[in-house]
């Protein structure tokens, strides 16, 4: 539904300079889509457990391993680069250094000691730069094909996004009474 609101405001956009440059008597009265329900399902701790056990293929268990152990975002995991994982700190700078810093804003996180474990297994395989990558090659538009894989072989009956495992932790936190700011961190 979000596609269809942005595509209508393009449309409401174009006709609008369509009218302000004479092309048009009146601006066309389009009817706007209504807004969907909110999304508020998302993964329990045993699905996500379940979910990352059933992950064998290494590029898809990094990618879910930092998915669910510190709700990065999927362009953030996929971007980051062995270079910013400081192992003598622990931390993880998932803040590319030649883009600005957006309203999105990727952080600097700590390393769990399980994301260590699956991060240090990744390094030991590691063929490039990239830590989640595919043959050498970074994974530049995700996993969608072997995300709904890995769902469907851990026998999910529902059809999550890479995007429920960030909503997920966010969740998780909020049951754990954390604050929200330290869960923004």
């Amino acid at each position: 539904m979000g596609t269809l609101r942005r595509q209508f405001n393009v449309l409401r956009a174009t006709a609008r300079r369509a009218w302000k440059d004479g092309f048009l008597v009146r601006p066309p009265e389009i009817e706007q889509p209504r807004d969907s329900a909110p999304r508020d399902r998302f993964l329990t701790k045993a699905e996500a457990r379940k979910l990352l056990e059933i992950c064998d293929t290494p590029h898809v268990r990094t990618f879910m391993a930092q998915a669910i152990y510190i709700g990065a975002r999927k362009g953030s995991i996929l971007a980051l680069t062995w270079d910013r994982v400081n192992w003598q700190t622990g931390m993880i700078d998932f803040q590319e250094p030649d883009k600005p810093i957006t309203a999105k804003r990727r952080s600097i996180v700590l390393m769990t000691k399980s994301l260590r474990a699956e991060l240090e297994a990744a390094r030991a395989l590691a063929i490039g730069d990239y830590v989640v990558h595919w043959h050498g090659k970074p994974v530049p538009t995700g996993l969608r094909w072997s995300f709904s894989k890995a769902c469907t072989r851990a026998g999910l009956t529902w059809r999550p996004t890479p995007h429920h495992l960030k909503h997920s932790v966010a969740s998780w936190f909020a049951m754990d009474r954390v604050l929200i700011d330290q869960a923004a961190d």
